[in-house]
This record gives C-alpha cells, sequence and structure tokens, in this order.
C-alpha cells in the first residue's frame, strides 16, 4: 500500500490559531514589554537559527535557463531565461496561541512575506522570415513570496516559567506574480512506495514529516495547472528542467536526489505560455518550493 504521509497535516494542539491568541508584525516584534517582548524576541532569534528552514535556495538563483524544444509559432523563440531580483522587502506576522496557566503563549505560526522586485530577462530568437536576429527582453518582475513556520514553548526546568521556542513545522513557499492568473493547481509526488498529492504549499507540516530519501532514488512529479498552454519548469540544486506536457493541462517530470546530502529544496515553477513566447505579454508565474533531506545509503523512510 502506498503510504501518503509525507505532507500530513502539522498536528499540533493550539495551532488553530484563528480568533485566539494575539499576533504581531515585524514593525512589533521588539517592541513590548516582560514576557511578551521576551517570547517576540526568542521567536525571531529561532528563526534566525534556522535559515535552511525560513528561506529557500532556488527561487531567487540568476542561473539560467534553457528551453530543450520551441513552442511552434510564437513571437520569440527563448534561448535561456533568467530572473534578477534588484529589491526584496521582507516581513514577518507572527500569530502566537492560547496562553498556559502562566499566561505565556505555547504555540506560535509565523508568516513570512518577501515582496520580490526585479526583471524576468529572456535571451530571444525573433521568428519572422526577414528577421533573424536574437534581443534581449526585460519584463518586469513582482512577485510575493510566503511561507509559514511553526514555533513550540519548551516548558522551562525551573521556576523562572520563561521556558524556550523551538522549530516545530514549516510549510512549503508559495511564489505568485502580483496582480496574475497562473496557478499550479496540485503537485502529486511519487518515490518509492511514496504517493501524495499537495493542493496548498501553506499547510504546515512537522519538521520529522520531510522526506528522507537515499541518494539515486527516482521522483515523479505530476503538476496540474489546468492549462495545456503553460510551461511548468523544475528547480533543483544543480539542475533546472522542463517538464514533460501532457497535453491536458498535467506537466510530468522525474529526478533523483543530489550528491549532497542535507536538507534541500526542490521547486515547481508554473509560467504562462505568453511569458516566453511573447515579448508583448506580461510575466506571469506561481511556482510551490517544498523541502526534503538526501541521506546516504539509506531505505526510503519517514522520520
Amino acid at each position: 500500500m502506498k503510504q501518503q504521509v509525507w505532507f500530513a497535516t502539522l498536528a499540533l494542539a493550539g495551532l488553530a490559531l484563528a480568533g485566539c491568541g494575539h499576533s504581531t508584525n515585524s514593525t512589533q516584534a521588539t517592541g513590548g514589554t516582560g514576557s511578551a517582548q521576551s517570547d517576540e524576541a526568542q521567536v525571531a532569534s529561532v528563526l534566525a537559527e534556522n535559515p535552511d528552514y525560513v528561506n529557500d535556495d532556488l527561487y531567487q538563483s540568476e542561473e539560467q535557463q534553457t528551453l530543450e524544444s520551441s513552442s511552434g509559432f510564437a513571437a520569440i523563440q527563448p534561448l535561456a531565461f533568467w530572473r534578477v531580483i534588484t529589491r526584496v522587502q521582507t516581513s514577518f506576522d507572527t500569530q502566537f496561541g492560547e496562553p498556559d496557566s502562566t499566561g505565556r503563549p505555547t504555540h506560535a505560526v509565523v508568516t513570512i512575506h518577501r515582496h520580490l522586485l526585479g526583471t524576468f530577462n529572456i535571451a530571444a530568437g525573433v521568428t519572422t522570415p526577414t528577421d533573424t536576429t536574437r534581443k534581449l527582453v526585460r519584463k518586469p518582475l513582482d512577485d510575493a513570496w510566503t511561507r509559514r513556520i511553526a514555533l513550540v514553548r519548551v516548558p522551562a526546568r525551573d521556576d523562572s516559567g520563561r521556558g524556550r521556542w523551538r522549530l516545530a513545522g514549516t510549510s512549503g513557499v508559495d511564489v505568485r506574480t502580483r496582480g496574475g492568473v497562473t496557478r499550479v493547481q496540485s503537485l502529486r509526488i511519487q518515490a518509492a512506495d511514496m504517493d501524495t498529492t499537495i493542493t496548498d504549499p501553506l499547510e504546515l507540516h512537522r519538521l520529522r514529516r520531510l522526506f528522507l530519501l537515499p541518494e539515486g532514488t527516482e521522483v515523479t512529479l505530476t503538476a496540474t495547472t489546468g492549462s495545456a498552454t503553460d510551461v511548468v519548469l523544475f528547480f533543483g540544486r544543480d539542475m533546472r528542467r522542463r517538464f514533460t506536457n501532457n497535453g491536458d493541462g498535467t506537466f510530468t517530470f522525474h529526478f533523483t536526489p543530489g550528491r549532497f546530502t542535507g536538507l534541500r529544496h526542490f521547486g515547481v515553477d508554473a509560467l504562462s505560455h505568453g511569458t516566453l513566447f511573447d515579448d508583448a505579454e506580461a510575466y506571469d508565474s506561481n511556482a510551490w518550493l517544498f523541502a526534503f533531506v538526501v541521506a546516504p545509503d539509506v531505505a526510503p523512510i519517514m522520520r
């Protein structure tokens, strides 16, 4: 029987925070007095100490990507393309859960927002019969990057009542063009005896539920966007490739974990057809990125 547990929902008591607890934003995180200030400072410190779970190492890369095949008739034929992020604005919204008997919160969820500005760049060939020149197309990039992080407060072992905060769970990353319409609707992930489908990249999951794979295990990804004209791309640590278009709004890709063990991210990026093949169309993208763990010489397991 195939397991569907990799992205099992994070089930921490008190993480259903709607309508309870209190929240802060990035400008309030250093404010306040007493225990509230301590909790906010500790949460910020935990995030700073765990950059691999807070950031991703893929989306802001300026590595160029090429297309292995063209798209028939189009205004331009992209030879290579890449993003250049020139400005990043980051904010943190912290939602604290219900307090314990001492009045201190026991859980928190931090939503990280990044506003990315820059350009989407295409080295393109013009396809008109009388024009064989190449040109560089730059399209304005305006993306919203979002990730959620869950933390828990471990009770103190003394009478101070302070305790300490630690990382407990994370979501994937959702990056979408502000005002864009292209969307990844779902992503199916198959590997060994694992088979799971993700429909919400911002759903929280325990850290110990991260996917643990040995080197060399083949992973099959099936992305659904609903539009057969989209271009879907794979991001890996050392790989940029195009998904196979199945012609029905679904796209398939196979990859194996790299040689580098430890925490890694992979990403799926859906681009509208006009983003790449029409120099007059606006940039429009939706990317999902997820963490996984590469381990040497072990069978596929769940932690």
